[in-house]
């Protein structure tokens, strides 16, 4: 935990960037335990991302375990840890949820390829679906009908990011693109840690972006009327990463050859069309027409 505090001032600004526009519409109080969660979060996850030996890496993220401890004994000391346990106290965040997710980082150290749909979804939903039940109690929705369409939408949104940084995974030596999905479409696992984009790629990327987006489109298909308005931000942050997979779709998925990003003034409208709804959403269920359920 001797990371400087430029570092922290990166990270949170990293995690506005992120976030901002979705909660743009939240009262203060819920807004800044968004962000207190994000930050624990993410830096956890940068300690699996950066490089260094993997003994190194279980240190540090235990050094995370030990802050999750304190924040729930009532003695949490690091900055982060002691405006997240005021979040854990205002909206009785679960600790398990915590727990899952760091353990699913822990398994993630040694990491190198995905072998199947099967581990590729289970690995989503204990990282993303996790994150995704915490911010559903921040917003009061916590109910078994909200649980459900957040695990779908989280899940979607992990594999859009998975998506998105498979150059970057790469680069680490780490493969999420399912090993069964890529020895059907003719893809070796050395083609892509070489960084070499082909159409098996562009085929395997393109089904998990449809899965994806069918996630999303069964998730809004199950969710009450009733608890629409209180899901703005995730519905905000799907909309976003929708648009993105549009994106990642328009050169093929080829991230190899282009980086794919979405301008703040790009997001902001998203989230002002999705909030206000003065802006056509476009045709496709992906922009966030009525969607069709699984």
């Amino acid at each position: 935990m001797e990371e400087s505090l430029s570092f922290w001032t990166k990270l949170g600004s990293r995690s506005q960037s992120n976030l901002y526009f979705a909660l743009l519409f939240l009262d203060r109080e819920r807004r800044d335990a968004f962000r207190d969660v994000y930050r624990f979060v993410r830096a956890a996850d940068d300690v699996v991302d950066r490089p260094g030996e993997a003994s190194d890496k279980r240190v540090a993220l235990r050094a995370w375990k030990d802050e999750l401890d304190a924040i729930y004994a009532g003695g949490a000391t690091h900055p982060y840890a002691v405006r997240l346990a005021g979040a854990v106290r205002r909206f009785g965040l679960q600790r398990s949820r915590f727990d899952t997710l760091l353990a699913a980082l822990d398994q993630d150290i040694d990491r190198t390829t995905v072998t199947d749909d099967a581990e590729l979804e289970d690995y989503c939903e204990r990282v993303a679906a996790s994150t995704a039940a915490l911010a559903l109690q921040i917003l009061g929705a916590g109910d078994d009908a909200c649980l459900a369409y957040g695990r779908d939408v989280a899940v979607a949104l992990q594999l859009a990011n998975i998506l998105r940084d498979v150059a970057e995974d790469a680069e680490r030596g780490v493969v999420y693109l399912p090993e069964s999905r890529l020895r059907a479409a003719g893809v070796g696992i050395d083609e892509v840690l070489a960084g070499h984009w082909s159409p098996g790629l562009t085929a395997v990327a393109g089904a998990l972006a449809g899965h994806a987006r069918d996630l999303v489109a069964r998730a809004r298909a199950r969710l009450p009327e009733a608890d629409r308005r209180r899901l703005l931000v995730p519905e905000i942050w799907a909309d976003v990463y929708l648009e993105l997979l549009d994106e990642l779709e328009q050169v093929g998925f080829d991230v190899f050859g282009h980086k794919p990003y979405l301008h703040r003034r790009r997001k902001l409208l998203i989230a002002l069309r999705r909030r206000f709804g003065w802006i056509p959403l476009g045709s496709s269920v992906r922009a966030g027409s009525p969607p069709t359920p699984r």
